[in-house]
């Protein structure tokens, strides 16, 4: 039976380069030789994990021509480690020099070795290719082959991370501490602990603050900030208590901002800040007072920054005179800023808009900045077109070399990646393309994009044409991805398709696995508790949180969320936007302080949160680049959007 497969997977090495690219295609257009090999894969996989090794080992002459016959001589190898000698595992890194296989070897022998105390050996073979995550028993390794200097010498360098290291770390960590002297010893648990606080890492920096003796009072503020209103004035006039004291108030800032601007200036006054931590603290506090929308920012801005030393608080001073209509502050406010500020988009359209107003009409030199804007793709580039009646221009162009896909297609690394991802090994197919993506040129990785996009990896098709700065690539950079899906759900809400298009292009670049560092997943990235609530509003009673990767479910979900947030602020784009990205309440905390109605394009400006500032910006110009690309090409902001008024906000919404 093997022999029979053996002669019919001959003939893969016959098939064309384009049979073999279009791996992800059904399983019912794969041709036989195709569809034969990837079974005696899986089923050379299965034996090895029911350690029927020889049986595995069998199958190896059939895969002879297959992409993926690296990744089973890889299993094959780990299943018998311990059988192996140096010269055969010297033979195999040789093989699969600088390829993911060939580092995955030698991680499995390194892990062989550690379990067989070979000390010596590991040493060898970490030091000729050092893999992440070995770092502390490699320096254990060291020690026991009394190389003591350099061990010394990883682990100085291994201290300075500023984030908690594996328990594995802990026996190298202090073994090392052990050979410093008491004052060296606390220096090195200071550098660190300075370290984790800039990383806000507080936990740990109190952790190691707390092996230092007599450094309780330090520990303890960064347990509990709001100790430092009682014992602030108290702390030992140094360099500890300076900085300890700027990260504490920094935290402080965000709780209660009157009383901790009122415990800088005072301890301002006891420990004498420098320039960075007030720089630092000046900015901690700025961000809560806007956040805040107190009545005295102005005068809080003024009295901080006098001389506009600080860019970020001269670009809230244009924002705030933006919304105080104060068309002459907001010139004077830019030109303060520093050149390259100034030359940015954003505040050469607010030049602009400023001038006009002055003005009350067109001037020459208006007018040539907005032209100049309106010959560019972007937020302010489509509100300058607005400005002066003009189409857009979205400058798109190609520079794909079609010739050069069947080259690309031919490397081994695409082809592993293209099997990889139909087995579902969707980490190891992303590593083995960036792998490839690393040796091509930037030709090479455009066709290498485009490759992706015809094999519908749409995520790696927008990010491989990013990497290689292919901006202009509008087909590669936004294409029409899942359209019935985004059809059948859009006509299900009645919303806006160019808009929930930008809202998924913007959230995960189409990928439907994307999952972000606080949990939110799949395409249109929701958040599994607001998906549960959505599933049962849905009356879906079924909903399990792994089903947010079917991107049928995860874009009928978000279009329903997107529809909920459009009638909870009286349709419009803007505020849906904004609400999807920091959450409706924040908004509508926004919408309650306003007395009156702002201009769209003011009040998008003025919003206290960075993030969601630039969010809005994104989805509103990606729109208008899917309007064109869905023929629905309409004004970046619709008629009934260009006022905000607190009276949008639904008062009865739930």
């Amino acid at each position: 039976m093997v022999f029979g497969r053996f002669l019919t997977l001959l003939l893969i090495a016959s098939l064309p380069i384009s049979v073999l690219g279009n791996a992800l295609a059904s399983d019912a257009e794969v041709p036989a030789a195709l569809a034969e090999a990837r079974q005696v894969y899986r089923e050379a996989l299965e034996d090895i994990s029911r350690g029927q090794v020889d049986s595995a080992q069998d199958k190896l002459p059939a895969l002879q021509d297959y992409p993926l016959r690296p990744y089973l001589e890889l299993e094959l190898i780990k299943a018998q480690i311990g059988d192996y000698s140096s010269a055969a595992i010297d033979a195999h890194l040789t093989k699969y020099q600088d390829t993911l296989v060939g580092k995955r070897v030698r991680i499995a022998w390194l892990q062989h070795l550690l379990r067989q105390n070979d000390w010596g050996q590991f040493v060898r073979y970490y030091e000729a290719d050092p893999p992440s995550g070995f770092t502390c028993v490699y320096i254990r390794a060291l020690r026991k082959q009394d190389m003591d200097k350099k061990a010394d010498l990883e682990t100085a360098k291994l201290w300075q991370t500023p984030y908690s290291l594996p328990k594995a770390c802990d026996g190298v960590l202090r073994q090392w501490s052990q050979r410093l002297s008491d004052e060296e010893r606390a220096d090195y648990y200071w550098q660190r602990a300075a370290l984790a606080m800039r990383a806000e890492q507080f936990s740990l920096a109190a952790y190691l603050l707390g092996k230092i003796p007599g450094q309780d009072q330090y520990r303890e503020l960064l347990q509990h900030p709001h100790r430092l209103y009682r014992v602030g004035t108290s702390l030992p006039v140094n360099e500890h208590s300076r900085m300890v004291a700027s990260h504490t108030l920094q935290r402080l800032a965000a709780r209660d901002f009157e009383r901790a601007n009122t415990l800088w200036h005072q301890l301002q006054q006891h420990l004498g800040f420098s320039d960075l931590q007030n720089h630092q603290l000046r900015d901690a506090l700025a961000r809560q007072i806007i956040a805040g929308d107190a009545e005295y920012v102005r005068d809080w801005i003024n009295a901080n920054d006098p001389e506009f030393e600080d860019p970020y608080l001269t670009e809230w001073r244009v924002r705030l005179a933006l919304r105080d209509r104060d068309w002459k502050a907001v010139h004077r406010f830019i030109a303060a800023l520093p050149e390259d500020r100034r030359k940015e988009p954003d505040w050469q359209y607010w030049w602009a808009r400023a001038d006009i107003e002055i003005h009350q009409e067109f001037t020459p030199h208006a007018q040539r900045v907005l032209r100049q804007m309106a010959t560019e793709r972007g937020y302010y580039s489509f509100m300058a077109a607005d400005l002066l009646n003009q189409e857009y221009r979205l400058g798109d162009r190609r520079t794909l070399n079609p010739a050069l896909i069947p080259q690309v297609q031919q490397n081994p690394a695409v082809q592993r990646a293209i099997e990889l991802q139909w087995h579902g090994e969707s980490l190891a197919s992303r590593l083995e393309w960036n792998q490839a993506l690393n040796g091509f040129s930037r030709d090479e990785q455009v066709a290498a994009a485009q490759l992706a996009m015809d094999l519908g990896w749409v995520n790696q098709a927008i990010m491989t044409a990013i990497r290689a700065d292919e901006w202009d690539d509008l087909t590669l950079r936004f294409p029409v991805a899942y359209k019935d899906n985004f059809d059948r759900a859009v006509s299900a809400e009645n919303l806006d398709l160019k808009w929930v298009y930008a809202i998924a292009r913007q959230e995960s670049a189409f990928n439907p696995s994307a999952r972000s560092p606080v949990g939110a997943r799949g395409l249109m990235q929701l958040m599994p508790a607001t998906a549960r609530s959505l599933a049962r509003q849905m009356g879906d009673r079924g909903f399990h949180y792994r089903d947010l990767t079917n991107p049928d479910t995860n874009i009928a979900m978000g279009s329903f969320y997107l529809a909920k947030l459009m009638e909870r602020f009286g349709g419009n784009r803007i505020l849906a936007t904004a609400a999807y990205n920091a959450g409706p309440h924040r908004v509508e905390r926004v919408l309650e302080r306003q007395s009156s109605d702002i201009p769209a394009d003011i009040w998008i400006e003025n919003l206290p949160y960075t993030e969601t500032r630039h969010y809005i910006k994104n989805v509103l110009a990606f729109s208008v680049v899917y309007g064109e690309k869905l023929a629905v090409s309409r004004p970046i902001l619709a008629q009934h959007e260009r006022e905000i008024s607190p009276l949008l906000l639904d008062e009865d919404a739930e």
